[in-house]
Parts: C-alpha cells; sequence; structure tokens
C-alpha cells in the first residue's frame, strides 16, 4: 500500500500488457532460463521440452477445429506458466527502479509510482513518461505489448491538497491519459485520497447484491447450505486484502460488520431488528470485522516471520532484539516488533506501522506457534474472546 505523507504526492501508474500470457517468445524465455537463471544441461532441456510441439484445438457444439502449433505463449491457468511469465518479466522491476521510480509486480500486473513534493509535479510526470516509454522499448524487443490506451495513472494525495494537483492528460507512448480519481488495482479499488472509502462502498454493494440473490431460494435450501453459500459469496468479499483497512475509522469498518450481521439474519432467519451478535458468536463462530482484519494482519506477520511471506513484507517486520542497542530491552526478550514513527493519519494505516502494532499485542504464547495451522487456531480463538468477551 503507497505511504503518502502531508507534504508529499504519489502519481501511480497501472501498466496494461496485451495478450501478455499469449505473446511469450519460447526462444527467448529459454535463453533468459539459462544466462538469467542458470539452467543448465538437463533442466532447460526439459523446459524446452514442455514449450515446443505444443498444439491447440477449439471445440465448440460437439464439433472440433484442426489442431494447429502453438509457437509462443505460456498456459496461463496451469502451475507452470504464472511462474515462467514472472520469470520472463523479471528484468521489468530492475529496469524500473534503475529510472528512479518504485515497482510491484504481479503476474501480468505491474504497477510504478514515484513521490515527490508539490513543487516536483512536473518532475514526477516526466520520470513517469520516460519510464513508460523505456517500459515499452523493452517490451517490444521481447515480442511483448504494452497496450498505452488501457493505461491508467493516477495522483495521491490528502483530500486538504487535491486541488494543487495536475489533473491534465499524461502522454503516455503516444496516448493521451486522463488521470483517474479511483483505479482497481488486483480487485481493490483505490481513491486518489487513498481513503477506502470507494473500495469499502463497492464491497457493501455487492454483497448486499448477493444477498439479495440469496434470499430469493433460502426458503428452499437448509441452513448449513445457505450458510455455505453466504460464506462463498459474501464472506470472502468481506475478507479479500482487508489488511489495508488498518486503522480505517469506525465507521467505514462499521459498513462491513453490517454486511456480516446481513448475512447472519439471512441465513438463520431473522428479522431486520432482531438482536445478532449471539447468533453470529454461537452459531456461525465468525469474528467481528475489525478482528477480521486484526486476524489477517497477525497472519501475514506470522508468515514473515517464517519466511513464507515475499521479500518486501518480510522487511517490515524486523523484531526489535535485530538493532544491537535495543536487545536487553524488555520489548526485544518478549518478540517485539520495531514500529517506525508517523504522525500522519497515513502513515498509521501502512502495513509497516499496522501490523507490528497488532504482532505487539498478542500474547508470547501465540506468537511461538509451531505451525501456521496452530498459530491460526490460537489466533482465532484470543481474537474471538476479544470480540465478545
Amino acid at each position: 500500500m503507497l505511504v503518502i505523507s502531508l507534504k508529499i504526492f504519489t502519481l501511480l501508474s497501472l501498466l496494461d500488457l496485451s495478450s501478455a500470457f499469449d505473446t511469450v517468445d519460447h526462444d527467448i524465455l529459454l535463453k533468459k532460463l539459462e544466462l538469467s537463471f542458470g539452467l543448465k544441461s538437463l533442466p532447460i532441456e526439459w523446459f524446452r521440452s514442455y514449450l515446443t510441439d505444443r498444439y491447440q484445438t477449439i471445440s465448440f457444439g460437439g464439433r472440433e477445429s484442426k489442431s494447429e502449433s502453438v509457437y509462443c505463449g505460456v498456459p496461463q491457468g496451469s502451475v507452470l506458466g504464472p511462474l515462467l511469465f514472472i520469470l520472463y518479466t523479471a528484468d521489468v522491476e530492475k529496469l524500473i527502479r534503475t529510472l528512479g521510480l518504485d515497482v510491484h509486480l504481479y503476474a501480468d500486473d505491474t504497477q510504478q509510482y514515484c513521490c515527490g513534493k508539490p513543487s516536483d509535479i512536473e518532475g514526477l510526470k516526466q520520470k513517469t513518461v520516460h519510464s513508460v516509454e523505456q517500459v515499452a522499448r523493452w517490451m517490444a524487443s521481447n515480442r511483448l505489448c504494452l497496450n498505452a490506451n488501457k493505461t491508467e495513472c493516477m495522483w495521491c494525495a490528502t483530500t486538504r491538497r487535491q486541488h494543487l494537483l495536475d489533473l491534465a492528460p499524461i502522454d503516455l507512448n503516444g496516448s493521451a491519459i486522463t488521470p483517474s480519481t479511483s483505479v482497481r488495482d488486483l480487485g481493490v479499488l483505490l481513491s486518489s485520497d487513498m481513503s477506502m472509502n470507494s473500495h469499502v462502498n463497492r464491497v457493501v454493494s455487492e454483497c448486499f447484491y448477493k444477498l439479495r440473490q440469496i434470499k430469493t431460494c433460502r426458503r428452499s435450501i437448509p441452513i448449513p447450505v445457505a450458510a455455505s453459500l453466504v460464506n462463498c459469496f459474501i464472506v470472502s468479499k468481506v475478507d479479500y486484502c482487508n489488511a489495508l483497512l488498518a486503522n480505517q475509522p469506525e465507521s467505514v469498518v462499521g459498513r462491513l460488520q453490517s454486511v456480516l450481521n446481513a448475512a447472519a439474519r439471512l441465513v438463520y432467519g431473522l428479522g431486520k431488528f432482531d438482536h445478532i451478535t449471539e447468533t453470529i458468536r454461537d452459531k456461525l463462530h465468525w469474528l467481528r470485522a475489525q478482528e477480521r482484519i486484526d486476524f489477517k494482519l497477525c497472519l501475514l506477520v506470522y508468515k514473515a516471520m517464517h519466511g513464507l511471506a515475499p521479500d518486501y513484507i518480510a522487511t517490515m517486520c524486523r523484531p526489535v532484539s535485530s538493532v544491537e542497542a535495543r536487545q536487553r530491552l524488555r520489548s526485544a526478550a518478549d518478540g517485539d516488533l520495531i514500529v517506525p514513527a508517523s504522525n500522519t493519519v497515513f502513515g498509521e494505516r501502512a502495513f509497516s506501522i499496522a501490523a507490528p502494532k497488532t504482532w505487539n499485542n498478542l500474547p508470547a504464547g501465540i506468537r511461538s506457534s509451531s505451525s501456521v495451522s496452530a498459530f491460526k487456531r490460537a489466533l482465532k480463538t484470543f481474537l474471538f474472546n476479544k470480540s465478545y468477551g
């Protein structure tokens, strides 16, 4: 998540590739695996055998087309497909960082951003334009295509400083891109003021739409089936990326709790004004919305502490004992994490601050759990008691 101070603007760009998985050049991929990642002899021949002599057909209406050879691309739905694409485009991250921008990549989704003061706005635009041009050249030389028309950009700043932003179109690789007030990134709706209100509004709207659909058949299905449908279509949406909602106002988190309350009423056929706490606690055993956010934060920290999370997350979970001057403190002996100083609202919402704070509030016995499954059980019990006393 982007952290924005009161005196800094951020220009976020989301780059879009055209048919990314289908245009991977097999010869270039094999060469990258050999030169960049050190695969030799048998492993490289195994990948060559996997990629070559592939065929595809189309089946429709009981009829099937003739087989055609596949000379490029990796199977998107396979286990190896996304991994091979990441290896194929690994140089993009290095290229963008050398141009002075930060970057996050997830499969074929690339997000680059740069930060600066109000006086640096024009410079930020120039850096972004130059970076997109260089990425487009790299893509073209590697048989990929950057779709500039679908590339999005957004200025991020506090509400009080929105009027200082330059919302004029930005020329990105020959296309005039008007900065958006909100963008969708990996299923999360980010707004330019980073308030997360737009994301929560969309989640609440989609959940109530699904609840209305389930309600039409509720009388025809038993309670266990209704509970399964609600967990699949409602609870999963509430939990998706909810770590981004750390330290959000109670009014924001309360809207997600209203969704859970409505879902519980639907499962057990309760009225709109019936008391719901006992049902959620004793029958469904759900955590409240705020504790669900804390659960996700602590789980990410646990995985980071045990080498099960990406490096960029692990670097934000530093034990107090890792600082030599603080190794004799009680917090170091207790296994606390370092909480960076922050005096801004956005800073308190950052994972690097919210996650260590939440982790430090856990009992030592839970932190020292022997496995992820044991940690999740102990953590849910702790947060469940915290939710309902």
